[in-house]
Order: C-alpha cells, then structure tokens, then sequence
C-alpha cells in the first residue's frame, strides 16, 4: 500500500471519530437542555406551592390572630351564643324558657340590640312581648331588631305581636340605613349611601321570606295589607326604564291557571325563570298570551288565585338543629325555594350570627380566612340583607307562577303595567303593515295588496312582454343566400352545368335558414304565452293568499281588541288605580 493510501485511511478514521464525538457532544447538550428545562419546571412547581403554603400559614396565622382579639369580646361572644339558645328554644316551642332566660351568658353588652331582642321575645310561647325590651333593641338598631322581633313572632304563630314594626323590615329603599351603635352605647352614623341609585330597586332575602310567609298567610291580613302597601311604596319609586321592562317581561310567557286538584299551574309557567334572571323567551302569539292574562285576572277576581286563609300558627314546631322532619311552613316549594318558615329561620339565624358591632367586622374576617384555609362554612344560605332579585323579576315570577298566594299577592300591583302593556301590544298589531306580495314580470314589480289587486300594473306588463319583438329568420341573410343561388342558376344555364350544384345548396341553405328562423319565433312567442300564462296564475295565488292574509289579520285584530277590552274590565274589578 502507497504511503498516500495510508494517508487517506487515517484522515477517514480521523473524520469517523470526530463526527462521533460531534454527535456525542450534540446528545449531551440536548440532554442538559432537557434536565435544565425539568429543573426550571420542578422549580417553578416547587416555588408555587411554597407559595400556596405560605398563603395558607399566613391565613392560619391571621386567623390565629383574629380569633385571639375576638377572645377580647368574650361577653359579646357568650351573648350572642345564649340569645341564639334561647331563640332557638322560643322557635322550636319548647315550653318553659325561664332558665335559658336567667343565663349570667345572657347579660346586656353595650350598643347590642340582640340581648334585648332576644329577652323581648322569651315569652312568646305564652302570647306575650316585653315591650321594654324590644324598644329598647329598637332604639339600638332599628332595622334589624325589627327585622328579628317580626320574623320570631311569624315562627311561633303571633305575627300581631309585632304588626306594627312589619313596616319598618320592608321601608329600606325609602329610608336611611339605620346605624349598629357603638361599644358605649351611642349609635354609629349610618352608612352614607352612594351618589347613585342602582338601576332598580331590589329586594333583600329577609324582605323577600316576609313577603312569602304573608303570601302563605302566616301573617295575617292585616300582615298581608302591611306587606302590600310596602310593595306597593316601591312601585312607586319605580323609573320608566323599569317599567318597561317590567310591561316587557309580562307579556314574555302566560301566567299559571288554576286547574283541577294539584294540577295548578301551566306548563311554561312552571318551567319560568327564577327570581333575578333576565333571559327573553321567544315572542309568543298576542292573542293566546292576552287571553291567558285575561282568564287569570277573572280567576283573581272570582277568589280561585287567592290568598289562603289567614290562620297564623307555629311554623317551625321541632326545627331545632338535628332535627329531622320538615315541620308546618318549612317545607321546600315546588320551585325548589324553601318554605316561608324556612326563610325566616334563615333569615333568624343570619341576624344572630353577625354579632356584636364591636366584633362583627372581626367576624367576617375570622369568616373569610376560614374560606381561604379550606374550611366549611359554619352556616349556609345568603345573609339576611344579601339581594333576593329585582322588584320587578320578582313581582313578574310570582304573577306568572303557581304558587296562588304569591300570585294573588303580586296581582294589584301589576294591574296598571298589565293594561298598559295590553294595550300596546294591540297597537302594535293594528300598527302592522298591510300584507303584500310583489311579482316581476317584463321587467316591471306588480305589487297585489287588500286595496289594490294589481290588474292594471299586470295588464301594461303583460302586453308589453306579448308586444316584444321576437328574434325571427334572418331575411338579409335568406335574400343573400337566394341571390347567390339564383346568379348561379343563370350561370348554369349559360356556362355550365356545374354551377346547378352551388344553386342547389345555396337554395338549401336558404330554406334552413328561413325554416330555423320561423321555428325560433314561434317557440319565443310560445314562451312569452307561458310567462303570461304563469303570471296570470302566480297573480292570481297572490291575490288569494293576500286576502287570506288580510282576512286573517283583521281577525285578529278584532279578537285583540276584544280581549284587551275584557283584560280591562277584569283588571279594574281588581280594585287598583289607574296610571296616568
């Protein structure tokens, strides 16, 4: 082998070894690559719980913290766990609460109105209210001592004990927000309430458990009055714009009927909205819709949408906690919503657990750490002054469900949005463009309405199409090919016979094309016939379907009208003023 050979073989092996180490280098750097992106990756996974964990001691820590400063407020504490014995005592009728009553836990803390609220009503059972007492809770916070006295008295079946502080549980849109008072005694300012009013007036979950257990006659008539007018107060504070979507929302679906035995209620009304919700159905027929509205207003009238009979009693008799068993007034509704006696346990139970001023916002706090941390809540259900919806979803839901009472409730109030929204819709319906068909023929729009059938705009388009010119033979090219024919014919007469062969086929030329241009003519002035034909016959469709049409209208027009008058006469039985 030449020394150039072995040359070239070692620059082989050379080349070989460096491309492997090349591609061993490339591995261990796709390789590091790999573990640092794995490193960053447990890192960042690594750093977020760190981070989680940290968030959650600080929560416990702060939680620790903010346990120990209500530690400060034990007397308020104790207070309040008495007062909820005691209240639970007086709900559940247990007999004789003297004991709770006389518990050194149940001593007064300054600016508090629960200790004197719940002394106030610890001989309910017996049918009696310390007055003192529960003026006394009232002066400290008027809204919500009231709010308590009105809704323990509906729980142990005597609303009258308190009818007249119902008022002051439903006039918080119309008056300030009372103030919660202060250690000393003295009560805080009120709230300053802001610049703007929210779009529409809404109704809180203790006003709302007040409205249905007077709708179920748990307050009594004069509770039902009361609760009325107060509804009736913040219709009136009602703008333009929540009236019209109140008349709006009204017409969306029919209202619930009263039918035979537990078959209350219609279809699409059972499957409404819940409270709060703005979903737009699709528009349903005027006609139907107005009749169903006039059929409840009659049922209203005639007592088959009504009130149940007031006969107040103990709505929550064994509601203690653990017990099991739904008690009178307690049970779920069909909609799912809890009972009237429910609600107001709720709304009992919320009352007594916001606490003292002095550790209330501690409270909360304690509350939302214990959220953060993971833990259940210790109570469930909204606050007693959290929104239960808009006046106006809420009054639309009860009209148009099947609960009676709320329906009956709510029926007076609706009476002057119902007859205007009545009404416009009939407007809107004589307000409907006459119907119409448009039909094209020759290049014109024949238009078929009720006052016009359209004979003399089709005539003009007809004639016109009939009138037009048809592409017939070509007679320049027919007297071209016939003079060609008859020149040849004379030169075959008098040069040659040859030229009897060009006049023969000149001549056929000629005949075809007269023949095709006669057949072309006659076929266009046959399709024009057609198109007239056609015409004539949509024309005549149209007239009928735009009579069937008008008819039709009219119909409905006339039956509106009657209806709405109907809905009017049966709307003014009910009793309520009418709008300007």
């Amino acid at each position: 082998m030449s020394t150039y050979s072995y040359w070239r073989s070692d620059q082989g092996n050379m080349q070989a070894l460096s491309d492997e180490l090349a591609a061993q280098a490339a591995m261990a750097r796709s390789r590091e690559a790999s573990l640092s992106r794995r490193l960053r990756s447990l890192e960042g996974d690594l750093s977020s719980r760190v981070e989680v964990l940290t968030r959650l001691v600080n929560a416990l820590i702060e939680l620790g913290e903010v346990r120990e400063e209500l530690a400060l407020f034990t007397p308020a504490r104790r207070a309040r766990d008495a007062a909820r014995a005691l209240t639970r005592a007086v709900v559940a009728g247990e007999g004789d609460v003297s004991h709770l009553r006389r518990s050194p836990d149940l001593a007064d803390v300054p600016g508090y109105w629960l200790v004197p609220a719940a002394l106030a009503v610890a001989e309910l059972p017996g049918g009696r209210l310390d007055p003192e007492a529960a003026q006394e809770a009232l002066l400290r916070d008027r809204r919500r001592a009231a709010t308590y006295l009105v809704a323990v008295c509906a729980l142990v079946g005597q609303p009258a004990l308190a009818r007249e502080w119902t008022p002051w549980v439903l006039d918080a849109p119309v008056l300030p927000a009372a103030g919660w008072g202060s250690a000393g005694g003295v009560p805080e300012a009120a709230t300053e309430r802001p610049a703007e009013e929210p779009d529409e007036i809404l109704v809180t979950t203790s006003e709302r458990a007040l409205w249905r257990a007077a709708a179920a006659g748990h307050l009594g008539d004069d509770g039902v009055a009361v609760v009325r007018a107060a509804l009736a107060d913040r219709v009136a504070l009602l703008d333009d714009d929540a009236h019209a979507r109140w008349r709006a929302r009204l017409l969306e679906a029919a209202p619930a009927l009263p039918g035979n035995g537990d078959d209350w209620g219609s279809p699409e009304a059972g499957a409404a909205d819940g409270p709060g919700t703005r979903r737009r159905a699709a528009a349903p027929d005027a006609l139907p819709l107005l009749r169903s509205w006039t059929a409840w207003s009659r049922a209203v009238v005639a007592g088959e949408v009504a009130l149940p009979t007031a006969a107040p009693g103990p709505l929550a008799l064994g509601a203690s906690s653990g017990s099991t068993g739904a008690a009178p007034g307690t049970a779920a509704t069909p909609s799912g919503d809890p009972g009237p006696g429910a609600a107001l346990l709720r709304v009992v139970g919320s009352l007594v657990n916001e606490g003292a001023p002095v550790e209330r916002g501690l409270l909360e706090r304690a509350e939302l750490l214990a959220d953060r941390v993971g833990r259940a809540p210790e109570d469930d259900g909204p606050e007693w002054d959290a929104s239960a919806g808009t006046l106006v979803d809420l009054l639309v839901d009860d009209a148009r469900g099947t609960d009676p009472g709320l329906a009956a409730l709510a029926a007076p109030l609706l009476v002057d949005d119902l007859r205007v929204a009545s009404h416009a819709r009939a407007s809107e319906l004589a307000a409907t463009p006459a119907p119409s068909r448009a039909l094209r023929l020759a290049g014109r729009t024949v238009t078929v309405t009720p006052a016009d059938d359209g004979a003399a705009p089709a005539a003009t388009a007809r004639s016109e199409l009939l009138a037009r010119p048809v592409d017939g033979a070509s007679w320049g090219v027919v007297g071209g090919v016939g003079a060609i024919a008859a020149v040849t014919l004379v030169l075959g007469i008098a040069v040659a016979p040859a030229w009897f062969a060009v006049t023969v086929v000149a001549g056929v030329v000629a005949a075809w094309q007269w023949f095709s241009g006669e057949q072309r003519a006659r076929d266009q002035r046959a399709a024009a016939r057609a198109s007239a034909e056609r015409f004539d016959a949509e024309l005549a469709e149209a007239r009928t379907a735009v009579a069937a049409e008008a008819e039709r209208a009219r119909t409905q027009r006339e039956a509106v009208a009657t209806v709405v008058d109907d809905l009017d006469d049966a709307l003014a039985a009910l009793g309520a003023p009418t709008s300007a």
